[in-house]
């Protein structure tokens, strides 16, 4: 189920029901919870990204700037899971997790900078994105109750495999025309994704929840 609390069938319409404020690295959101039974739970969110950054990946010594390139992630994730508490506060969950786009960057260069081996005189800009299918598996532990009466805090953590990473390239201005800037711009994308395919495959979930019953 991937955000499927959001909208409930009319037949959970008695079941015990929260709403959540969250935050994590699924963004700033909120979950619907239906507590099916007393150790099992049904959980629906979404969540907004709204913190950009900022990335450079090492370059050869050869004279020219490496590039900073400002990186904006999926602006919108949907989560869904089935939770099942083994004892006490103590849950596993296995779920989706679903994003909105892929992790786009961009750079801006001013003035000579280094693509893959080469020095470019430049100006120019390059943008690209980082890749990876739009759903994902994930399993995790959880802590804090999702049912009963009054308000209460939980915390959860997890991993999602999100599969084979990819990296896509382009560059635009005077620099797209100098002699071997496609070449070194597909060198430039390999080191990326040497860089990220080791990790960026899996997506770490930890989300921070105050749930409010309904």
């Amino acid at each position: 189920m991937i955000g499927g609390g959001l909208l409930l069938p009319a037949g959970l319409a008695g079941q015990d029901i929260s709403v959540a404020a969250k935050v994590g690295t699924t963004g700033i959101g909120a979950d619907v919870i239906v507590a099916l039974a007393p150790k099992l739970a049904l959980k629906g969110g979404v969540g907004f990204t709204l913190i950009d950054a900022q990335l450079d990946f090492d370059c050869d010594d050869a004279g020219g700037d490496c590039t900073t390139y400002d990186v904006e992630p999926p602006p919108i994730f949907l989560t869904g899971s089935l939770d099942i508490r083994l004892a006490g506060p103590v849950r596993v969950m296995a779920g989706l997790r679903y994003r909105s786009d892929d992790t786009r960057f961009s750079g801006d260069l001013d003035g000579p900078s280094e693509i893959g081996d080469v020095i470019f005189a430049g100006p120019g800009r390059i943008e690209g994105a980082l890749t990876t299918p739009e759903i994902a598996p994930f399993l995790g532990v959880g802590f804090g109750g999702l049912g009963g009466d009054g308000f209460s805090i939980y915390l959860d953590l997890g991993l999602a495999y999100a599969g084979d990473a990819g990296v896509e390239m382009s560059g635009s201005g005077p620099i797209a025309s100098e002699p071997g800037f496609e070449a070194e711009l597909d060198k430039e994308r390999r080191r990326i994704l040497d860089e990220i395919d080791s990790y960026y495959r899996f997506w770490p979930i930890v989300n921070l929840g105050f749930r409010i019953p309904l």
